[in-house]
């Protein structure tokens, strides 16, 4: 410790001026590994200490300290851009490993700790947007408890199972990693976090419209009639999505009028364009998983997908819809192919090459719009105005999708058919996996009259209470233990 008192480990003499200065500096910690994208950015290590110097909306400016070899006393200084996710304040909750901030929801952390890379013992806390509790959540195969930490005076106390009491959420996991105490299984590791913070932007100074030549395909993904998308890499160092379009219409631009305006953990991140010249191409985040509908048909045989982790895709679908309906934004093709899944599986909602800005009064035709009939709602058939209710439409045929793992609406109608069925009344039979409570939501999101038709905050609501009833003594997952 340096004569001024203070705790950081680089003060080992007496501390200079600038070294007083540099303490002032708010310090944080690198959560995960960060390579530089170009020379401005500085590199990361997980778990490096750094100082911040100047802040932006999405980056630090920061300075990072490292000792030259064994002496203490000499030091090698790196300055540069990170992103501003990428960082925790040092000795926060958030930059702990098992303190998991972006879940609120039981079943976000039970579909994290199920994930194969967790054994036995696997945890994680988080907080609950419901009531504003942290839990510890524990993986005892094949089941995930949940545990409720009732917090003391002011928070000064965190108790669990036992009586013990601890100054904080740091103390209670070390004494239970050591000591069984209560729970169904003593901690083991924190669960794996495969998913990484989204960049803010390809770099700090990169600007929307990226140079062609620092682009490179590597695989193809997918093809349809306007575009294909492949893996690709950017810089020769970040990997990235790139949707390469065959031909040039409006739609472009509304797609990239909307991804660089509106962004939402729910919605995939646009990184950059290509408009120069053609092909047009829009470069985004890669997600290696690909679609839901690829993710539940590789488990249509199995059938081993828990029902509550099917509407969890289904809520967190409503989370991102209720962001774009708040926006008066229209997707019109949300269907389980235009839904991304991170390395976590959480979902992302993708394909705005036709989504449209709605306005009150705007009575603009759709007629044009080439969306796949099954997922289209009747009034689309008689040339009326697309509204975010249409996308309701849609969710509920989406909804089909997730519980039949991924089959195709109507499977014994042609097109034609299935139009003139709609748009009689008719509509799609219970699915033999399908329970009563889901499909009244299917119904009511198939209504004809659109105005009846829920909003996607309210199908959000809907959908949680189907996974928040009383579960079987077999099904049990959550532990509330009252501390008096």
């Amino acid at each position: 410790m340096g004569n001024c008192g203070c705790s950081c480990k680089c003060c080992c003499l007496p501390c200079s001026q600038e070294e007083q200065k540099n303490q002032k500096l708010r310090r944080v910690t690198s959560v995960v590994d960060f390579h530089c994208r170009t020379l401005k950015d500085l590199k990361l290590n997980k778990g490096d200490i750094l100082e911040v110097i100047e802040e932006t909306q999405h980056w630090l400016y920061v300075r990072k300290r490292t000792a030259k070899g064994n002496k203490q006393n000499e030091f090698m200084e790196e300055k540069g851009y990170v992103p501003k996710d990428f960082v925790k304040p040092v000795d926060s909750l958030e930059a702990k490993p098992w303190y998991f901030e972006n879940i609120n929801k039981r079943i976000e952390a039970k579909r994290c700790l199920l994930r194969p890379e967790n054994n036995k013992g696997a945890f994680l806390v988080w907080r609950s947007s419901e009531n504003n509790y942290f839990y510890l959540s524990v993986k005892n195969e094949p089941y995930v408890r949940h545990y409720k930490i009732r917090e003391g005076e002011a928070g000064k106390q965190f108790y669990l199972v036992s009586q013990k009491t601890f100054q904080t959420l740091a103390e209670l996991v070390g004494h239970y990693s050591k000591h069984l105490d209560g729970l169904c299984t003593r901690l083991n590791v924190p669960c794996v976090m495969l998913d990484r913070p989204s960049l803010p932007s390809l770099s700090y100074d990169a600007e929307w419209e990226v140079d062609r030549s620092s682009l490179a395909k590597v695989e193809k993904l997918g093809s349809g009639e306007f575009a294909e998308v492949w893996h690709g890499v950017w810089n020769n160092n970040i990997d990235v999505a790139i949707k390469e379009f065959r031909v040039i219409s409006p739609e472009i631009q509304t797609e990239i009028k909307i991804m660089k305006e509106f962004q939402h953990e729910r919605l995939l991140k646009l990184y950059g364009v290509c408009t120069v010249s053609e092909p047009f191409c829009l470069i985004t985040e890669l997600m290696r998983n690909g679609s839901l509908k690829k993710y539940l048909i590789s488990h249509r045989e199995r059938k081993d997908i828990a029902f509550s982790l099917m509407i969890d895709f289904a809520v967190q679908v409503t989370e991102g819809m209720a962001y774009l309906e708040s926006k008066n934004i229209v997707h019109r093709d949300l269907r389980a192919d235009n839904i991304l899944l991170t390395d976590m599986q959480f979902c992302k909602i993708a394909d705005f090459g036709l989504a449209e800005f709605t306005l009150p009064g705007d009575r603009e035709s759709s007629s044009a719009v080439k969306v796949p009939i099954k997922w289209m709602a009747p009034e689309i058939f008689d040339d009326k105005v697309y509204t975010s209710k249409c996308d309701v439409w849609s969710f509920g045929i989406l909804l089909t999708e997730i519980i039949t793992y991924g089959k195709d609406p109507y499977p014994d109608q042609d097109k034609m058919t299935c139009i003139q069925a709609v748009k009689r009344g008719y509509r799609m039979e219970q699915p033999p996996e399908c329970p009563p409570t889901l499909y009244d939501i299917m119904l009511l999101c198939w209504r004809t009259n659109p105005e009846e038709r829920p909003g996607f905050t309210a199908l959000q609501e809907k959908l949680m209470a189907l996974i928040s009833e009383p579960v079987s003594e077999l099904e049990q997952d959550f532990v509330d233990v009252e501390i008096n």
